[in-house]
């Protein structure tokens, strides 16, 4: 069980828990000169919709309006501006992106896109950064382990992105935009539907011709290296009866990421072609008054095809390496309401293959089959969450997991709520059979973890103010021996936090600030994991009008090692961004962007290039 006496709070914590007090009292002074908002509702915490104020874990929604003031930038320049969340590139748009969730590595997140996983064994865990925002309504990140719910990937959270849907009526709307290094974003969307059935049509295409991908670059390797990303999707659904739907989705995105050469070769540019693709099919159902039944089967693939030279080869000459995932997924949910709450039963199948085979040194699949089951309820000023499940695995045989919160109204404003909870996270089959340098190792065993958390909530006239802690300590961490290269079993990890967060409005002015203190250390070594700051602040504040708004973006990261060694560091940053939207006509909207206004230099991977002081602006139409 959860026991406060058994969480080893480090200095550093006790701290951010003292600012983290301060932080809640002041914001109970705040005028309450804003209208209470109707709380968002959000699906992944729980596999069930639930409205946020009722949440017992650390979730943020980004909402449409945020991924409208994104501009020209990416999916990972948006989760680089939430709470709990750090990113490390290696270089512009489409490169390798890792997203770091309170401190887990990139491969421990799972993602997915309407409740489809599309985890790749790519180095960033998945192809997300490949899917565009022009098809995105919204994107909840759900902070801290969730293998209860969503299995082996989730032992750090999960980013679940929700796409656009048809409405009746039909609608059509277009957004096109220029901005800085030649970029330039398109899109249309065609959508409808009446009381049978809905429809969305969607296309997209991003291009740049970017910046230098390494820094400090020579000869060719000086040269801007482009991204182009041209996607496609559409959904149909059918609903024959109130409370029966019946439907499928389609998603491609195709393009070339241009990259610089690193193996001692600076006139040849290394590049790499991507094709990701993802389908499903599903049906809703109320069987009986208080049961919903929801069956979906879905596949993704994810092909990457990557040219480079090699000065190491007898003699030199160009490589060609090809890298696919094959997955697929089968879930059954039953959603029960009780005489107290709502209880949960699933079973899902999930298969992964990796390709070509003659890059690994036995067939390279995994397949996992699942039960699992959660109840919650509320109870006067009492709240609960239980979760287990049981994993059975094709290499690693059974495994179970449970999760267990808890929350207590403390009065109209106050809350507090905790958990505990195990996970696990299975190597994938790249790291148990690739050949690729003899890295493959077929002895990993999974990464096993156990989070315990507490949070005190303050919310009062549409202002929010929070303060989590966390402890997620992970043994069995993988890693790469520093000699031979080899996926090992390094030993345990400790991923202890503080965050911070304040969300309001006063009048036409909205304000959000979080700040997040992270210990994430080898415990064996005592060493800071890589490409992860012990602070980073944000700061945002809009001023709303009739005709728009103008707003102001301020990120604070602070200094980070590049390697698990604390070797290679990189310095602190703080990046000033600008935005801004002005409606032309009620259907007409231009909207700017002003990204790194001091042109600050900085890195989030040593040796790799970002981007200096950019600009960007769109024309988005968007009929009533």
């Amino acid at each position: 069980m959860f026991s406060l006496n058994s969480v080893r709070v480090a200095p550093g914590a006790r701290s951010a828990l003292a600012v983290a007090c301060g932080v809640a009292l002041s914001a109970f002074h705040v005028g309450a000169q804003a209208e209470d908002a109707v709380a968002p509702v959000v699906v992944t915490a729980t596999r069930q919709a639930v409205g946020v104020t009722e949440l017992l874990s650390d979730v943020t929604v980004i909402d449409q309006a945020q991924i409208q003031r994104n501009g020209a930038g990416s999916i990972a320049d948006l989760l680089a501006r939430q709470p709990g969340m750090q990113i490390a590139s290696n270089g512009g748009p489409g490169t390798v992106s890792s997203f770091y969730i309170r401190g887990a590595n990139s491969e421990q997140t799972k993602v997915l896109v309407d409740g489809l996983p599309i985890n790749s064994i790519d180095a960033s865990g998945s192809p997300l950064r490949f899917i565009s925002l022009s098809d995105v309504e919204r994107i909840e990140i759900l902070r801290g382990p969730a293998a209860t719910l969503y299995g082996a990937d989730a032992l750090g959270g999960v980013i679940q992105i929700f796409t656009k849907r048809g409405q009746k009526g039909v609608k059509a709307e277009g957004f096109v935009g220029l901005g800085t290094n030649d970029t330039v974003k398109s899109s249309v969307r065609l959508s409808g539907g009446n009381e049978l059935w809905r429809f969305s049509l969607q296309s997209s295409h991003d291009a740049s011709d970017g910046f230098s991908v390494m820094r400090g670059a020579s000869l060719r390797d000086a040269d801007r290296d482009g991204y182009r990303n041209t996607g496609t999707a559409a959904s149909l659904s059918f609903l024959p009866a109130d409370g029966h739907e019946v439907g499928l989705s389609y998603r491609r995105n195709k393009g070339k990421v241009e990259l610089d050469s690193w193996m001692g070769n600076g006139d040849y540019d290394d590049r790499s072609y991507f094709e990701t693709d993802q389908w499903q099919v599903f049906a809703k159902n109320r069987i009986l008054n208080g049961w919903r039944s929801t069956v979906q089967y879905g596949e993704t693939s994810d092909d990457q095809t990557s040219y480079s030279w090699d000065s190491w080869l007898t003699p030199p000459g160009e490589v060609v390496d090809v890298l696919t995932t094959r997955n697929k997924h089968l879930s059954w949910q039953n959603d029960v309401t009780l005489p107290l709450g709502t209880a949960l039963f699933a079973v899902e199948r999930n298969e992964q293959k990796a390709g070509p085979a003659d890059n690994f040194v036995q067939k390279p699949a995994i397949s996992n089959n699942a039960l699992l089951g959660g109840w919650s309820a509320h109870a006067g000023g009492h709240s609960w969450q239980l979760n287990a499940r049981l994993d059975d695995h094709s290499q690693f045989g059974e495994q179970s997991t449970y999760g267990l919160a808890y929350g207590y109204q403390l009065s109209e404003a106050w809350r507090v709520r905790m958990s505990t909870g195990t996970s696990f996270k299975a190597p994938t089959p790249y790291q148990l059979y690739t050949s690729y340098y003899g890295v493959g190792n077929i002895d990993l065993q999974p990464e096993e973890a156990r989070n315990r958390e507490v949070a005190v909530v303050w919310e009062r006239h549409g202002h929010t103010a929070s303060a989590t802690y966390y402890l997620n300590k992970v043994h069995n961490l993988i890693g790469g021996d520093p000699v031979t290269w080899q996926y090992i079993n390094v030993n345990r990890a400790r991923l202890e936090g503080v965050t911070l967060a304040y969300s309001g409005q006063v009048d036409a002015w909205h304000f959000n600030a979080s700040y997040d203190w992270l210990n994430a250390v080898n415990e064996k070594t005592g060493d800071r994991l890589g490409r992860r700051a012990r602070h980073k602040a944000l700061l945002a504040v809009q001023r709303n009008w009739d005709a728009g708004h103008l707003g102001l973006e301020w990120v604070l990261v602070g200094k980070r090692f590049d390697t698990n060694s604390e070797t290679q560091e990189m310095g602190g940053y703080g990046l000033l961004n600008l935005t801004g939207r002005y409606v032309v006509t009620p259907t007409l909207a231009v909207e700017a962007r002003l990204d790194n206004l001091l042109d600050k230099r900085y890195e989030t991977a040593k040796g790799f290039g970002t981007p200096r002081m950019g600009a960007f602006v769109g024309l988005r139409y968007t009929p009533r």
